[in-house]
């Protein structure tokens, strides 16, 4: 037979007053955050909540879902920079974080089913039917680093346009006049808004270097699909196809992330070409990989942990406002110069 799990128990577990544990159970004031979580995970551990479901919303109001797919928090420190933010953010606010990697979006955290949790924070791109489904549950949710057009949603997201249009500028300062993109136009849409920086600062070029237009300018030095499984799945021979594909070599490439302009640059080595002196290479996220690589790369700085803090406090807040305006919150960005561009070629626009 299984045994009755008490409030004195769980009290002798903890070395804490059984008055203690009834403020912790029942959502009240009186205890500390760090002694009302052990009580609360001590409780939840010895299965209290499942014979007594009435005090499950004290649980639930301490914790947030977190769901992200698995290959991003694996394979990308960008990610684990965001992962990294919010974490330390809930946990000096007194949450946790239940961190869910779910099946290419079919499957719902059973925290959310059993009703454990008081918000839900996804990250990276995210179906518009799962996010559908996620709001469903009517508590707080907040989207980071990417905005679903179909389901409107609280998102938290980096000013890709400005950073991308920033660092195409300097491209174009540093006397650069065929300048292509790299990056996968149809997996996200943050990589749609860095590729309309890009853009706006093309029209920036004078009679944009001899072409008639932009759409045929940018087709004739870009890459613009089939790259982001190549460079989830790092495969450089890939990579090193699509480059010979793109119709006429630029001077210069603005990728779509860091992940993707490092490996660009070691198939561009791959084909004998030097970077800088061949051929200019920047990125976009500014995280460990641009200067693990040589020569180290130029980018754009992401406050990447301020997204996850910035996530955390939204949630927070929205608790206490469930009736206000949803919004977005914007953090700008700013270009790190290094090698990967030549600075020397005394060009101006």
């Amino acid at each position: 037979m299984k045994q009755r799990i008490t409030m004195k128990k769980i009290a002798e577990e903890l070395h804490v007053s059984v008055n203690a544990v009834s403020l912790a159970v029942n959502g009240k004031n009186g205890v500390g955050k760090e002694t009302r979580n052990r009580i609360l995970n001590k409780a939840e551990e010895m299965g209290y909540f499942d014979a007594k479901p009435q005090y499950g919303k004290a649980f639930a109001n301490k914790n947030i879902c977190l769901i992200i797919q698995a290959k991003y928090f694996q394979n990308s420190d960008f990610y684990s920079a965001i992962v990294l933010g919010l974490e330390s953010e809930a946990k000096r606010k007194g949450y946790e974080v239940l961190v869910n990697f779910p099946d290419k979006f079919k499957d719902i955290p059973d925290c959310l089913i059993q009703g454990r949790v008081c918000g839900i924070i996804s990250v990276g791109k995210i179906s518009d039917d799962y996010l559908h489904e996620l709001k469903q549950f009517r508590i707080p949710l907040v989207v980071i680093d990417h905005m679903s057009l179909a389901v409107p949603s609280e998102c938290i997201l980096s000013n890709n346009k400005q950073g991308s249009y920033a660092v195409t500028r300097l491209l174009i300062q540093n006397g650069y006049r065929k300048i292509g993109f790299f990056g996968d136009l149809n997996y996200s849409m943050s990589i749609k808004e860095r590729f309309a920086g890009y853009r706006e600062a093309i029209y920036t070029l004078p009679f944009f270097a001899g072409y008639s237009d932009t759409v045929q300018y940018i087709l004739k030095f870009s890459a613009l699909q089939d790259i982001e499984k190549s460079v989830i799945q790092h495969d450089l021979d890939k990579l090193a196809d699509t480059v010979r594909k793109v119709h006429e070599m630029p001077e210069a490439f603005v990728c779509s992330n860091d992940d993707a302009a490092v490996l660009l640059m070691h198939a561009l080595q791959k084909l004998n070409y030097q970077i800088p002196k061949d051929i200019a290479v920047v990125g976009f996220d500014n995280t460990a990989l641009s200067t693990a690589v040589l020569p180290r790369l130029t980018t754009v700085n992401v406050h990447k942990e301020e997204l996850g803090k910035e996530a955390v406090d939204r949630i927070l807040w929205r608790l206490n406002h469930p009736d206000e305006p949803m919004k977005n919150t914007v953090l700008n960005v700013e270009v790190v110069e290094r090698d990967s561009v030549k600075k020397d070629s005394g060009k101006k626009d």
